[in-house]
């Protein structure tokens, strides 16, 4: 199996002096590949157009392995290669970039890296990082059912899972390629049925409600386009959901129809496994759990180390702006998108990441409001790779020409496998945020951010993807 870099390795060795080298043993035999089963890859949120591109290959001479004595290349160098990727044709009237040291946080390429722009699905590594140093990575939320005897009434109380199985989860049990459990369908409702048999006879006459009202809403957010629940680019974000509001037979990569009310999905499908055990249901819809009821089934998400691997690989808007609320929640505010966004720039803040002037107007990045600055992005990624809740963040992002958005983005370049990035697009916008190694072996933390493009993808992505292949083939150290 290819390995990865994992934060936890890297920081202690960092901070011992960086002298020593840590070798991926497994990258260079690796074949580039992805899952093309799916009707339809995952979307790449609002730009409906967009497809992958592959990038130009890069000149002789295979990335290398990472080097923490490796030397920094020649700031000189890379400002000239984003000057370049600037005066591109295929790039728009505003194209800013910045390059970092991913070890120190030197500045070796800054186009305007400090003024602001639309980062579209970029904004989800901010909503990873901040929901990671809140919460920790081990951090689950819960789903359960509450039990009015005098009433004979069960109530299902969301409480942030938009992943649960119509049946039963499998609680870690199924993972990805990489031997990482997946996040979709970790617990499930069928879990729930259980334990509710062991607390209420079976073949009861019950009613069964569903309680989201710790998430007020918006359920669609005012800032996402109305085509995009149509079209399966995401689903409603009430608290709780099945599949992510797509039906049981679509995966994480497929686009789909939505649910249109997924706390009412979620109800049904309980009701429908309690049904099976023998009960006698009747629903009753969203009503709140009744004073004094008792809890007697609970079932816990995925960890979110999982959760964020997800919609960072995925690019997942609900699952991504649904972490968003819950930051707000847990901050004491309300779980509302004003709610997450200032929840997510005080935690950045706290992380040492330059906030000033940064607007978050979702936390999935399809808002065309929201404004960050490539040294914003980049900043995030260095500030992560030293707190103790966020180091692995590496491990989260989909590798170059591997995984996820980035799937078939470098596939069959050297840089294949030694590039973590986080895509981003909608209609003119075309961003690129993430760490690659050069073939010296230093890593470097890059974002780019382009607006003002003719609609289309392909050339900006092209021009974007030859950029960072350069970076990755620069044996130019200073």
């Amino acid at each position: 199996m290819r390995k990865r870099v994992w934060a936890a390795v890297l920081v202690p060795t960092m901070l011992v002096g960086g002298t020593a080298a840590y070798a991926w043993a497994d990258a260079a035999d690796l074949v580039p590949g992805f899952i093309t089963s799916a009707p339809l890859p995952s979307p790449q949120p609002a730009f409906i157009t967009a497809s992958p591109v592959a990038a130009a290959s890069p000149t002789p001479g295979p990335v290398g392995p990472v080097d923490f004595a490796a030397p920094v290349p020649d700031a000189a160098t890379v400002q000239a290669l984003a000057v370049a990727l600037r005066a591109d044709l295929r790039t728009g009237a505003s194209t800013n970039v910045v390059v970092l040291d991913y070890l120190t946080g030197d500045v070796l390429a800054d186009l305007s890296a400090s003024d602001t722009q639309v980062p579209a699905s970029t904004t989800k590594l901010l909503t990873a990082v901040a929901a990671l140093d809140l919460f920790g990575p081990d951090h689950t939320v819960q789903t359960t059912v509450t039990w009015t005897e005098a009433a004979a009434r069960l109530t299902l109380v969301a409480g942030g899972d938009l992943m649960l199985a119509s049946g039963a989860g499998h609680h870690g049990a199924k993972l990805d390629a990489e031997g990482r459990p997946v996040a979709n369908g970790w617990a499930g409702l069928g879990d729930l049925a259980d334990q509710v048999a062991k607390a209420v006879p079976t073949g009861a006459a019950v009613t069964l409600a569903v309680d989201n009202s710790v998430f007020p809403g918006p359920a669609w957010p005012t800032e996402w386009p109305a085509y995009a629940q149509r079209l399966g680019y995401a689903a409603t974000v009430s608290g709780i959901a099945v599949n992510v509001g797509k039906a049981d037979h679509l995966g994480d990569e497929d686009y789909g129809p939505r649910d249109d009310d997924t706390a009412i999905r979620a109800q049904d499908d309980l009701a429908a496994n309690l049904t099976a055990l023998g009960y006698r249901v009747t629903t009753v819809g969203h009503a709140l759990s009744s004073a004094g009821a008792e809890t007697i089934a609970t079932v816990d998400s995925a960890p979110l180390s999982a959760v964020v691997t997800h919609f960072l690989e995925y690019s997942d808007n609900s699952v991504a702006e649904e972490t968003a609320r819950l930051m707000g929640r847990e901050t004491g505010r309300r779980a509302l998108p004003a709610g997450g966004a200032a929840a997510t720039i005080e935690r950045l803040a706290g992380l040492g990441v330059p906030v000033a002037g940064m607007e978050l107007h979702d936390g999935a990045g399809f808002s065309d409001r929201n404004r960050i600055s490539p040294m914003q992005l980049a900043r995030t990624l260095v500030a992560a790779r030293n707190a103790p809740n966020t180091r692995n963040l590496l491990e989260y992002l989909p590798l170059g020409g591997l995984e996820g958005t980035v799937a078939t983005r470098y596939a069959g370049t050297p840089v294949a496998g030694f590039i973590y990035a986080k895509t981003g697009s909608l209609t003119g916008v075309t961003a690129l945020t993430g760490v690659v190694t050069t073939a010296d072996g230093r890593m470097l933390a890059f974002a780019t951010l382009l607006d003002g493009m003719a609609h289309g993808q392909s050339k900006p992505q092209a021009a974007t993807d030859e950029f960072v292949t350069a970076l990755a083939d620069c044996g130019c150290g200073g």
